[in-house]
């Protein structure tokens, strides 16, 4: 068992305390700056006994590197602690929907943090397996069986989650939903086995036209979603048109014969400053989606209706 605790961000001066506290119980501290070490580097490769946080700035921000750890196979397992002031706790339970085991006020001596903090941290691979095992369970129902790509629930946290930061700190948030034209013709003309494998290397299309920091979903069906971050209307009808002409470029694998594809675009954005939900992001993307269905398929289409694409 790992017996490293990192403190990270150690704003508050029992922080530094609880140094004395932990090295009394055998532990060993590293200390870092800021939250962002959680996502490269000692704390995302694993291997640590416990995680404290000093809380003090952006509660949005440090919700989205909290999240982010937790989804990294370093994040598994790992006992992660909270100690703030009154904003820390007013916000516990976000904090601990993004993962943080416990919320300690800064007012507390070390040693009582120490103290309440003992049985997961005694716990040690115990409480990391136990941890892993729900994960790994929990992840199941929030992926889809036959792309591997996130479901229609794990897009929904997603999309809510980026919304309410869209919304924070002012930076526009679009959405692109597509699907494939004519799937049931390749599904009557090839069986249902070759329209399953269309249907995942459609998806594999999608995860490559991706950023890294973007998420693609499978909402069912042939029916996919695209969550673009920082990209606005402009940007976002750009990256529909450039999916769309690898797409359209595309020869699928079909068993005997290849397959030959396009697909039907739905892009809407929120700007900043804008009091659009999530829902209404995805209902205009969908409105815009229904309209290129209507309007000949192949098709990009825009909700504002401003822009539109054909073949080209």
């Amino acid at each position: 068992m790992s017996k490293s605790v990192l403190i990270a961000r150690p704003v508050w001066p029992v922080m530094k305390r609880l140094e004395g506290a932990l090295a009394s119980r055998g532990r060993f501290v590293e200390f870092s700056g800021s939250w962002e070490s959680l996502l490269g580097g000692r704390a995302a490769g694993g291997g640590l006994a416990a995680i404290f946080l000093g809380e003090y700035g952006d509660a949005a921000v440090e919700e989205e590197i909290l999240l982010r750890f937790r989804r990294g196979e370093g994040g598994l397992g790992v006992p992660v602690f909270l100690v703030g002031g009154r904003n820390a706790l007013r916000l516990a339970p976000r904090f601990r929907r993004a993962g943080a085991d416990q919320i300690f006020s800064a007012d507390l001596a070390a040693e009582e943090i120490v103290e309440q903090a003992q049985p997961l941290l005694s716990l040690g691979d115990m409480y990391r397996n136990v941890l892993a095992a729900n994960r790994e369970l929990r992840n199941l129902s929030l992926v889809d069986d036959l792309t591997g790509l996130p479901n229609r629930r794990q897009f929904s946290l997603d999309l809510e989650r980026n919304v309410e930061m869209s919304r924070r700190i002012g930076r526009p948030l679009s959405c692109i939903v597509t699907d494939i034209d004519d799937i049931r013709r390749v599904n009557e003309t090839h069986g249902l086995p070759v329209g399953d494998s269309v249907i995942r290397q459609f998806g594999e299309v999608l995860k490559s036209a991706k950023r890294g920091y973007d998420t693609v979903a499978r909402l069912g069906g042939d029916e996919f979603v695209w969550l673009l971050v920082n990209t606005d209307a402009a940007q976002a009808f750009q990256a529909a048109r450039r999916a769309q002409r690898t797409v359209s470029g595309s020869v699928f694998d079909g068993g005997p014969a290849p397959v030959r594809l396009t697909a039907t675009w739905g892009v809407a954005s929120i700007c900043p400053g804008a009091e659009w939900t999530g829902r209404s992001l995805m209902e205009n993307a969908d409105r815009a989606l229904y309209w290129g269905r209507d309007s000949g398929k192949n098709v990009i289409r825009c909700y504002p209706p401003e822009k539109a694409a054909g073949n080209g």
